[in-house]
């Protein structure tokens, strides 16, 4: 199979210039980005001009030297200029799939979005499905900006399963009381909760239990349903 890098590239002069590298978890099996591992210091805007050796020029296609080299240590030679003349060789394992990278990205771009167009007020909480992925995804993003006084929950694309129950669950949970200390800060009870408004991005490519969810989320009065 084709390796990949996680990146996108273009040509400029002939030579191939990596535009955007797509960071991941490299501790994450499913989320590694072979461009950011540990010492090898890759920089948008950088020229890839050889592979394993051979050169890489257009009109050659990337992707055709590097062919077989899907988790295998690969060499390449990189540059801010098209010339060897201080370039440096390193060693890369390609992964043969860029879609959770992507999707990963996608994300944090929404994330961010929706950060700065609220002013800091505002989490953002994605969900792809109503399995296994969107139980991680649910618990990392929506636990962790639980200061947020409010969310947008995306179930955009959403690919089902049988969790949906789960999250409106835990999204309805009324705010019962505050602890309060003689000093320190009030806790709530739930202390896990955006009491909040909420609002549920849906679209039409979601499925089975992605179609559940936003029917939870509206028949527990969570928010309104946009989409």
């Amino acid at each position: 199979t084709v390796g990949l890098l996680g990146a996108d590239y273009v040509i400029e002069n002939g030579y191939y210039k990596i535009a955007k590298i797509f960071t991941g978890e490299n501790w994450n099996p499913g989320l590694n980005a072979p461009l950011t591992a540990p010492g090898l210091n890759v920089k948008e805007g950088d020229l890839i001009l050889e592979v394993n050796g051979l050169e890489l020029k257009a009109p050659t296609n990337l992707y055709r030297l590097f062919e077989g080299t899907t988790g295998k240590q690969t060499t390449i030679r990189i540059n801010d200029k098209p010339t060897k003349e201080e370039s440096r060789l390193i060693t890369v394992v390609p992964i043969d799939a860029e879609w959770q990278l992507r999707t990963r990205n996608w994300i944090e771009d929404n994330r961010r979005k929706v950060d700065k167009m609220s002013n800091g007020r505002l989490a953002y909480v994605y969900l792809p499905n109503t399995a296994e992925a969107g139980y991680v995804n649910f618990n990392r993003y929506y636990f962790a900006q639980q200061d947020k006084q409010g969310a947008v929950i995306d179930e955009r694309f959403n690919g089902g399963g049988s969790a949906a129950d789960y999250f409106v669950d835990l999204m309805s949970r009324p705010l019962m009381n505050y602890f309060a200390t003689r000093d320190g800060k009030e806790s709530p009870t739930p202390t896990a909760q955006i009491f909040g408004p909420k609002v549920m991005l849906i679209n039409e490519w979601a499925g089975s239990g992605g179609d559940a969810l936003p029917y939870y989320f509206r028949f527990r009065k969570i928010g309104p349903l946009i989409g």
